[in-house]
């Protein structure tokens, strides 16, 4: 209801038919309840589809319109829908309220106050409503609607959201009183990253209100208004919230006409933000240092609600924390963030909590409280309205905990805007976070409105900046400064969208954003550097978090960061270049084609030999190489791949990537048909890794591997957030390839998939439920006992999958029907539920090999007992730099030639060597 539509989509879903396909399909929208008044229709179309069908009507506003879907299947039959509607805001009439601010220093958080009289029975009522900073609504003592922290964060220089609330049932014939309870929030408080002084200076609380009851405006803000000082004394979103129930101050103070433009007053884009979930405390622990600690059992973003027995006066406490240390309560990670509730009781026995703020925390610190029972305290979690659309399942414990993990820091960060972290004096919506995590966001839950929200404030960031991305958007002040990947976010994000949701529209808005970036660069380029195809200037950050860079405060890693740059230039080029076409830019789509081939050719030049080989021999280097298409040539690609799983092997099979190679070095290593090395990294519990810290008890994702050390002591405390989702980003690759699930390059929205599941004994089995724009499709697979894979999938009305079976030899059984499929693949299945059963192959899953390091040979106590019987000498070399060889490369060295090798790796010794461990699996 209110939503800003600068396009209009309309999708259906078809469950239950007995059909496979549809004939036609007709959507016809009208302006009355009682659908009469037709006002759009596509008429019965074969063309009509149910995935982002465009709606061309001219809107009024205050207009609530109904739609309808009729469908016909091949034999004629036809089905119709339930009617839905959609409300539109008041559009370009605007708001006929003025702004009003307090008469009240700006520090005093204000009560608004008018009461009215309604001479006629309310039939409809709808309250148009924006605050700056955030705000919460009463009518005649009830609260109004159930979103928290309205109206959310947005570019304010350039729009402002209003909220529509429906209060229908909420007004009296007679006397009413409205209440607007507001607080600093993001607009004035110390938002902005340490303090932005200058970001912060003059901003004022301003109110703006329209109330129409049956259809005319029966109230506006202006200056008849009043305030009161606010029972909340304090309220920010860094430092939280102080509340005293004993004011009961009844001076009320005049208002004066403020300063906001109501012209930046817009419609909502954002979805709400609510309360989703209620968690109890597992635990009330008493610390060493005699404090009282709450333990909720999962780190998550909210507050705190308890329910209040103390006398009046009495000031109480909850101090917001992640973890502890040495058994006590500790929150120095928070930096100069307070994350604070403090609260004085009126006497009165209540239930409290925070309202204005939010705190990232698992533990809270209790102080002066008379008694303290833990069935009085409750976890109120708070994030943005997003349903959730997919859920994995495995057979490994470690990876489902993980799996929580990267969903818990999604919820907690997915708050209005996509923040970096929920808890320190941060929270900010770097874009760099945003474009790692987007995939795997858009899979996990239904992101379109919330991303679409974060790309329109990018956009009009760029306005300011001659397209320069800022670092975080909202900028807050601090628009200066980018960098490749993170401004990339304006490209990767629509892109990712559009593949995922097969709404052409985000491409659509999103083109002149898109185009601006790579303008902004072309820019840099002419005016700061000497090769026009690549992007070898400013600053940038890299890899960041790369563990191969040797400096820890400025972890940019140790991949050339304008080989980055210039990769990531020539990605969101094609990005632009597929985007052009898709839109019929024709243009466009030939002038960025041949732009991209250009920028490839250049990265070929500077980047890589003539013999083909890489320069620069790092993880996160292969990997772009590879994922971004900087590679076309097969030869050249193998050649790649090669050094890629050298790279991985003399590493130690352990992750040096950061925020660029991390989210994509999975997909690599499974493009390079080395899904095996894939599960290695992924369901190693030691550090680095994904697992490490949900040995330590993690429920979200960390910024750093080593967030905390072994013994739970903290790793560092500058740059150290227990919730950072940015390297949840590997769940992707959990969709795309352990459930094998991908849409096709024709088949945005999923409505063409190939399901290509990567198996692995270490997980056992598998079970996937996706809900897409197509439909929703399940995926499960088992290894059983008896070599025997156990397949089933379910395939939505309308859509098509090909499936590319792992590791299958001789006749599969499918759906009951043995056949043979060429190399296990099977096309075209439709709508239904498929089982499919067959013997897999040996080599279903990895077995040893002289290609394998020492290193990893030796982990296997079987082949490590052998190799020490056949090769003594080894012995000598544990935990050395030598154990990330090859038996074949060890063999050349020094220290095992002698006189006719006699330290036992000739050539035969390496022969029988092979033969023993290539039949032991890994």
């Amino acid at each position: 209801m209110g939503y800003l539509l600068k396009t209009i989509t309309a999708s259906y879903l078809i469950d239950g038919a007995e059909d496979e396909e549809t004939d036609a399909a007709r959507i016809v929208v009208y302006e009355d309840e009682e659908l009469q008044q037709i006002v759009f229709d596509t008429g019965r179309s074969g063309s009509v589809r149910g995935m982002a069908t465009r709606i061309h009507i001219e809107l009024k506003p205050r207009q609530r319109y109904y739609w309808k879907v009729q469908v016909w299947d091949r034999m004629g039959r036809c089905t119709e829908s339930d009617t839905a509607w959609f409300e539109t805001g008041l559009l370009s009439g605007g708001f006929r309220g003025q702004s009003i601010t307090p008469d009240l220093d700006p520090s005093v958080q204000p009560i608004y106050i008018k009461s009215f009289t309604l001479e006629q029975p309310v039939k409809t009522a709808r309250l148009y409503i924006t605050c700056l900073g955030v705000y919460e609504a009463f009518l005649n003592g009830k609260r109004i609607g159930d979103e928290v922290l309205a109206p959310g964060i947005t570019a304010y220089n350039h729009y402002i959201q209003y909220q529509t609330f429906d209060v229908s049932d909420m007004l009296l014939e007679g006397k009413n009183l409205l209440e607007v309870r507001a607080g600093d929030g993001w607009y004035k408080g110390m938002y902005g990253y340490r303090q932005n002084e200058k970001y912060r200076q003059g901003k004022k609380f301003e109110l703006l209100a329209d109330l129409y009851v049956n259809g005319a405006c029966a109230l506006s803000s202006d200056c008849s208004w009043k305030v009161r000082k606010s029972n909340i004394i304090m309220s920010d979103i860094y430092n939280g919230e102080f509340r005293d129930d004993t004011v009961d101050e009844k001076i009320y103070f005049p208002v004066r006409e403020g300063l906001l433009d109501k012209r930046l007053v817009k419609e909502r884009l954002g979805v709400p933000v609510k309360q989703k979930e209620i968690i109890s405390p597992v635990d009330i622990i008493r610390t060493p240092a005699g404090e009282i600690v709450l333990d909720m059992g999962q780190n998550m973003v909210g507050w705190v609600s308890f329910f209040c027995r103390e006398k009046v006066g009495h000031k109480i406490s909850l101090e917001y924390g992640e973890v502890l240390q040495n058994g006590c309560f500790y929150n120095e990670n928070y930096r100069t963030a307070k994350a604070r509730f403090d609260y004085i009781s009126d006497g009165a026995e209540k239930k409290i909590s925070a309202s204005l703020c939010f705190f990232g925390f698992r533990y809270v610190r209790l102080s002066g409280f008379t008694e303290v029972h833990i069935e009085d305290f409750q976890g109120e979690v708070v994030y943005s309205d997003l349903n959730r659309t997919g859920e994995i399942r495995t057979g490994n414990e470690m990876l489902n905990q993980l799996i929580s993990n990267i969903l818990w820091s999604q919820k907690g960060n997915f708050l209005d805007i996509p923040t970096d972290c929920p808890q320190r004096d941060e929270k900010l919506g770097w874009t760099g976070d945003a474009q790692i995590f987007s995939g795997t966001a858009c899979l996990n839950m239904d992101c379109y409105a919330f991303f679409r929200k974060y790309l329109n404030d990018i956009a009009l960031e760029q306005e300011d900046t001659g397209g320069l991305v800022p670092q975080v958007v909202p900028s807050v002040g601090r628009n200066e400064r980018t960098s490749t990947a993170w401004g990339d976010a304006a490209l990767i994000i629509p892109w990712k969208m559009y593949r995922y949701y097969g709404d052409e529209s985000i491409l659509e808005e999103q083109y002149d954003s898109m185009k601006g970036w790579i303008d902004y660069i072309d820019h840099q380029n002419l005016v700061n550097g000497t090769n026009p195809g690549l992007w070898q200037n400013g600053f940038h950050y890299g890899d960041w978090l790369a563990l191969d860079g040797g400096c820890y405060h400025m972890p940019t890693g140790g991949t050339d960061i304008y080989y980055i740059s210039s990769a990531f230039f020539c990605y969101s080029v094609e990005i632009i270049a597929k985007t052009a076409e898709i839109l019929g830019k024709e243009e466009d789509y030939k002038r960025y084609s041949n732009k991209a081939a250009e920028v490839r050719a250049a990265i070929q030049n500077e980047y890589f030999t003539v013999n083909g080989n890489l320069c620069i021999d790092t993880q996160t280097a292969y990997i772009i190489a590879l994922e971004f298409g900087i590679v076309e040539n097969e030869v050249q690609r193998e050649l790649i791949k090669k050094r890629f799983i050298e790279r991985i092997r003399k590493d130690g099979y352990t992750l040096k990537t950061g925020f660029v190679g991390t989210p994509l070095i999975l997909n690599a290593l499974s493009d390079c048909g080395r899904s095996d090395l894939a599960y290695k990294l992924l369901l190693g519990n030691e550090y680095p890794g994904w697992l490490y810290p949900v040995t330590l008890g993690a429920t979200t994702m960390w910024e750093r591997w080593n967030a905390l050390n072994p013994d739970g002591s903290m790793s560092d405390t500058g740059m150290n957030s227990l919730n950072h989702y940015a390297n949840g980003s590997v769940q992707e690759w959990m969709y795309c390839h352990m459930a094998g699930i991908c849409p096709k390059e024709d088949g945005a929205g999923f409505s063409k998939v190939v399901i290509k599941p990567e198996i692995h004994p270490g997980i056992g089995w598998l079970d996937l439920k996706l809900q897409t724009m197509a439909g929703g499709y399940e995926i499960f697979w088992k290894i059983k006992e008896d070599c025997k894979l156990y397949f089933r999938c379910r395939i939505p009305f309308g859509a098509c999958a090909d499936i590319m079976l792992p590791s299958a030899e001789g006749n599969i059984s499918v759906n009951g029907i043995e056949g043979t499929y060429h190399e296990g693949v099977i096309c075209g299945l439709r709508n239904g539920v498929h089982e499919i059963e067959y013997r897999l192959r040996k080599d279903y899953r990895a077995y040893y090999s002289l290609s394998d390091s020492v290193k990893e040979l030796v982990s296997n106590p079987k082949i490590k007992g052998f190799l020490y019987d056949k090769v003594p000498m080894l012995c000598h070399t544990d935990k050395a730099e030598i154990q990330n060889m090859t038996l074949p490369e060890m063999s050349k060295l020094p220290f095992f030639l002698g006189i006719g090798n006699r330290l036992g790796l000739e050539e035969l010794v390496l022969k029988e060597i092979e033969s023993y461990i290539k039949e032991i699996p890994k």
